[in-house]
């Protein structure tokens, strides 16, 4: 998500909006190709058309939607070269400043990192769902945040979001759900060790893997 501070500017009704209608995109509430009304948005809502208007608006110049004169927005549907790209730009991000992370780990900041990390472990069930995949996030950005940039931050939940928002992520294996918990204990014991290439390394068969296990669903006729 962008850094709060480009998003200043707006009402707090507008960022309300645009955050709730995230949120409905985490949900798979609004899906990847849907038209939106922002009429019926306004009513769904609760709110005036003038707020959702300037949401959809923000949406759309983040890539999040698509807008097409005369026939209005509708949520923009993730192509393979795009999700190859994003999936290049988070692993640059994350391997590029891994070794400042690791060279800025606190205490606190190892603990928090920790959390996360339980925090994924503790909500595997006998089945997948979205929080799985924004708690994969929540533990890689852990990791982005020990680097103490806010905005890098703000840039890397930004590009995972653009990922997982727009898929079913139901169709996923159970069985990636606990490589991905193999995969994070590895890194964590890496990054405490402070051992950075091997960290760097298993940062990047993470995301081979991912791309691997998620393509074939979200691209399934390629």
């Amino acid at each position: 998500m962008r850094a709060k501070k480009d998003l200043k500017k707006y009402s707090n009704l507008t960022l309300k909006v645009y955050y709730r209608i995230i949120e409905l995109m985490l949900h798979y509430e609004i899906v990847p190709g849907q038209r939106l009304v922002f009429i019926d948005l306004a009513k769904q809502l609760g709110v005036s058309r003038t707020p959702v208007n300037n949401a959809l608006s923000i949406l759309a110049q983040e890539g999040y939607l698509d807008f097409v004169p005369n026939q209005g927005y509708s949520v923009h549907k993730l192509t393979k070269k795009e999700a190859e790209n994003l999936y290049e730009f988070r692993e640059v991000l994350e391997v590029g400043f891994l070794g400042k992370a690791i060279r800025n780990m606190t205490e606190k900041r190892q603990r928090s990192l920790e959390k996360r990390k339980l925090d994924y472990d503790e909500a595997i069930s006998s089945r997948v769902d979205r929080r799985m995949f924004v708690l994969d996030t929540e533990f890689h950005a852990a990791i982005i945040d020990m680097a103490g940039n806010d905005v890098l931050s703000a840039r890397y939940r930004d590009v995972c979001q653009k990922i997982f928002l727009r898929f079913r992520t139901e169709d996923l294996q159970m069985n990636r759900i606990t490589e991905i918990k193999n995969e994070h204990n590895e890194l964590y014991e890496a990054i405490i060790l402070k051992d950075v290439e091997r960290a760097k390394e298993l940062v990047r068969l993470h995301h081979k893997a991912s791309q691997r296990s998620l393509f074939p669903i979200i691209f399934p006729t390629d």
